[in-house]
This record gives structure tokens, C-alpha cells and sequence, in this order.
């Protein structure tokens, strides 16, 4: 991960939050000082709600240790998360039911939190490929030359020679 754009630290937990969380696999957070008392039980209460960027799909929440990749953001989220410290987090991959104060994350196993525990927001890997060399071979130079384009700017280094490259596209 490169760039944390959002973080807050776990303030609270309402007293009906790990029932909601294993029903429904959804968690519910609040700024500590912007929450309605009726929503208190289902929440997770934060405080130092800092967010320097825009929440967008691909980039990965990290909740305490455990870490989930955005797959979609409601249109709300950015609007909410900075006036009340608020958004509804869903662990599924149900990406048609979005809400616009939403974001569906992967469908994995909801991590045990505690007070103190950051829950934090951090830009993708621009360069999933880093470190990786890359060869692309091929008798159509344009679309090699497109591909390489595409392999770079994920962060692989095109060389020459399919005998010095980790990765290499054959284009027919």
C-alpha cells in the first residue's frame, strides 16, 4: 500500500454492534460526537476523522489488521465521511445493492476490533507491478507497444529480451 489518505481510531463500540456485524455483515461508523443516540448501539464510534483524498473503488480499507479491498463507493461517502464522520461499510460483493452513504468491500470475515484499533483508507498500488521485468514480443509493434505502455505503468521495467523478463505477453 502506498498513500493513507483516511485514518481514525476506534473511540467506542455499541453494545449491539457484533450482532449487526454478524447478521448482516455490515458495520455502521460515527464520529463519537455526531452520532444519534439511536444509532449508538450499531455503531463504531471514532474520533480524528482526518480524510486528505477521495474514497474511490481499488483502494483498500484497513479495519484494525485486516485489510479489504473497495469494490464500490456510494455517492454520498466522501460528502458524509468528512461532515459526520459517518459511512455504512458492507463486507459483500453485492455491488448492486449500493447505497449512496455505502462502501462494499470483499467478502471477508469481519476482524475483531477494539477500542484504540485504526480504521484506515489507503491508495492502491499504482504499481502492482513493481519490481517485475516485462518483454513483449510480437509481429504487431503497435499493440506491443501498447501493451508495454500498460505494463509500465503498472510499475513493471520492459526490457528487450524474453530471456531477462519475470513476464512475457506473446502477441499473435
Amino acid at each position: 500500500m502506498t498513500k493513507k489518505y483516511y485514518s481514525t481510531k476506534i473511540v467506542g463500540i455499541g453494545g449491539e454492534v457484533s450482532k449487526f456485524t454478524g447478521l448482516v455483515k455490515m458495520m455502521v461508523i460515527f464520529d463519537e460526537s455526531m452520532v444519534l443516540p439511536e444509532l449508538r448501539d450499531f455503531s463504531v464510534l471514532h474520533s480524528g476523522n482526518k480524510l486528505t483524498d477521495t474514497i474511490k473503488a481499488g483502494d483498500v480499507l484497513k479495519i484494525a489488521d485486516a485489510e479489504f479491498k473497495i469494490l464500490k463507493v456510494g455517492g454520498e461517502v466522501n460528502n458524509n465521511i468528512k461532515s459526520l464522520g459517518h459511512i455504512v461499510i458492507k463486507f459483500n460483493d453485492d455491488r448492486e445493492d449500493l447505497l449512496e452513504g455505502s462502501v462494499h468491500v470483499e467478502d471477508k470475515p469481519i476482524p475483531k476490533f477494539r477500542v484504540g484499533d485504526e480504521i484506515a483508507i489507503y491508495e492502491a498500488d499504482a504499481a502492482a507491478l513493481s519490481g517485475k521485468t516485462a518483454a513483449v514480443v510480437g509481429n504487431d509493434k503497435t499493440i506491443c507497444a501498447a501493451i508495454a505502455l500498460i505494463l509500465n505503468a503498472q510499475g513493471a521495467k520492459i526490457v528487450e529480451s524474453d530471456d531477462e523478463a519475470d513476464i512475457v505477453v506473446d502477441v499473435k
